[in-house]
C-alpha cells in the first residue's frame, strides 16, 4: 500500500471514530439542505430559487464544517501529538504529510454531492445546465478550504483553540452567502463576489440553473462559461495564495 493510501485511511479510521467530527461531516451537510428541498416543493416541481438556497447551505456546510473545520483540526491535533514531525523522518515527503488528512474529507465531498444530486432529482428538480461548473465548485472549493485550513493551522495550538481561530474564516464564508449579497451596499459587490464562499455558489448556480439569479432566464450549457471565468479564477487565487502563504509559514511541530 502506498504511502499516500496509508496516510489516508488512518486519517479516515480517525474521522470514523471521532463521532463529533463525523456528525458535523455527513449530518450537517445533508439535514439542512434535504430538509429545504422537501419544504419547497410546490406541485411534485422544485423551483429554481428553492434549489440554489438548498445547494448554498449545503455548500457552506460541507465546505466549511466537512472540509475546513475538519482538516484544521486535524492539522493542529497532528501537530500538538508531534505526529507531524515524527512522519517528516519517514519515508513520506511534506506533500503526501499535508494531502493525506483531507484526501477523506475530498472523498466524503464527492459522496454526498452525488446524494444531495440524486435527492433534488428524485424530487423532480430540473436536470444541471452545467455538470462541470458543478464539479469545478465543489472540487475547487474545497481545495480551497483545505488551503485555508493549512493557513490558520499555523497559529491554532490545539483542536480547542480551533474553535476560536476558525471563526474569521467562517465569517469570512458567511459574507459570501446570498443573504449577506442582498443586504450589502452596491458598491461592496464588486468586494463580496471576490470571497471563497460567493465564487463556490455562483459557480454551482450557474453550473445547476444556469444564471446565479433565479429569478432571471436560464443560459445554455455553452453561455454559462463566460460568467463562469470571474469565480473560477477567484478559487484558484484562493487556492495558490493560501498554498504559497502556507508554505512559507506553516508550523510542524508545537511552538516553544
Amino acid at each position: 500500500m502506498s504511502t499516500m493510501a496509508t496516510l489516508s485511511r488512518a486519517e479516515f479510521t480517525l474521522l470514523v471514530r471521532n463521532r463529533v467530527l463525523l456528525f458535523n461531516a455527513l449530518v450537517m451537510p445533508l439535514l439542512f439542505p434535504v430538509v429545504f428541498l422537501f419544504i419547497g416543493r410546490e406541485d411534485g416541481a422544485l423551483p429554481d430559487a428553492i434549489v440554489s438556497s438548498a445547494l448554498e447551505v449545503f455548500a457552506l456546510f460541507l465546505l466549511v464544517f466537512l472540509v475546513y473545520y475538519n482538516l484544521l483540526s486535524s492539522y493542529a491535533t497532528r501537530r500538538d501529538e508531534l505526529v507531524l514531525k515524527r512522519l517528516r523522518t519517514g519515508e513520506a515527503t511534506d506533500n503526501q504529510i499535508l494531502l493525506g488528512p483531507a484526501i477523506p474529507s475530498f472523498a466524503l465531498t464527492a459522496l454526498l454531492t452525488i446524494v444531495v444530486a440524486g435527492i433534488v432529482l428524485a424530487l423532480s428538480g430540473n436536470l444541471p445546465v452545467n455538470p462541470l461548473l458543478l464539479v469545478a465548485a465543489l472540487g475547487g472549493g474545497a481545495a480551497m478550504f483545505a488551503a485555508l485550513a493549512l493557513i490558520t493551522s499555523t497559529f491554532t495550538r490545539n483542536a480547542e483553540a480551533a474553535q476560536i481561530t476558525s471563526l474569521p474564516i467562517i465569517l469570512l464564508a458567511m459574507a459570501g452567502t446570498s443573504f449577506m449579497r442582498d443586504i450589502v451596499p452596491d458598491s461592496l459587490a464588486p468586494i463580496i463576489d471576490l470571497t471563497p464562499i460567493a465564487a463556490v455558489l455562483d459557480l454551482i448556480d450557474l453550473g445547476w440553473i444556469g444564471t446565479t439569479d433565479p429569478t432571471t432566464s436560464s443560459l445554455s450549457f455553452a453561455a454559462t462559461f463566460s460568467p463562469a471565468l470571474q469565480p473560477l479564477l477567484v478559487i484558484a487565487a484562493w487556492i495558490v495564495g493560501s498554498i504559497l502563504i502556507a508554505k512559507t509559514h506553516f508550523r510542524w511541530e508545537p511552538r516553544a
